[in-house]
Order: structure tokens, then sequence, then C-alpha cells
């Protein structure tokens, strides 16, 4: 049955962090990113419903995104025997930083048109 997405994701790789209540850094690999929230990929397992504080690293950006959001859900197994997958839904980010992850995304959709393009012109040579 095929899964019904009310925005589209957008698939990346980026570097994220958050701070536990105990003021430990939790790191975090984000593999995709919609309108409302983000997949990200950790070395354990979240709980669904918990309240999260991250800062995403935009590549080539020296300033974190920082956002506070929900864990929406959670995989019940791990991906690639290492990572366990869940879904953060965006609760609160300033309209700023929500445009420069944008900004970030689009640019790269449009490399990756313009790579598309050269290949499709040279016959995939």
């Amino acid at each position: 049955m095929p899964e019904k997405r009310r925005f589209m994701r957008f698939n990346v790789l980026m570097e994220a962090i958050s701070r536990t209540a105990g003021g430990a850094l939790k790191k975090f690999k984000i593999n995709n990113i919609s309108k409302e929230g983000v997949g990200i990929l950790c070395d354990e397992t979240l709980k669904a419903g918990d309240d999260i504080e991250m800062e995403i690293m935009i590549p080539g950006d020296n300033m974190p995104v920082l956002f506070k959001g929900e864990v929406a859900w959670v995989s019940d197994s791990s991906y690639n025997n290492a990572l366990y997958k869940s879904g953060i839904r965006f609760k609160k980010i300033r309209n700023e930083d929500r445009s420069r992850v944008l900004e970030y995304i689009y640019q790269k959709w449009l490399m990756s048109d313009d790579l598309n393009d050269k290949i499709a012109r040279n016959g995939g040579n």
C-alpha cells in the first residue's frame, strides 16, 4: 500500500545535533527534509511523542539552523544494522531558518537537474 505524504520530501545528507536534558550531545544524520519536518538516522531509537530541540548544519554555512520538534514516528528496526530511522515534525522554526534550509535544498536540486541534463545531452558518456 503506497504511503500518503502531504508534502514532497527531498533527499539530503546533513549533520544535526541535539542536547539532552543532562547536557549530553546526540548526533544525527538528516536523510530527508519536507516542509513539515525531517527524517533522521541515529544510533539509538527515540520515543514517539517526545519533544526535541535540534541544530542542523547546512554544508557551507557557519550558522546552524535551530528548531524545536516532536518525534512523529520511530522505526521498530535498525537501518543498515546500525542506525534507527525516525521522523521529526517541526513545531517551532524561524521563517529565516526554514528559508535557509529550503534554499540549500533548492540549489542541490538545480545542480542535480543540471547534471542530469548534461548526461542526457552527452548520451550518458
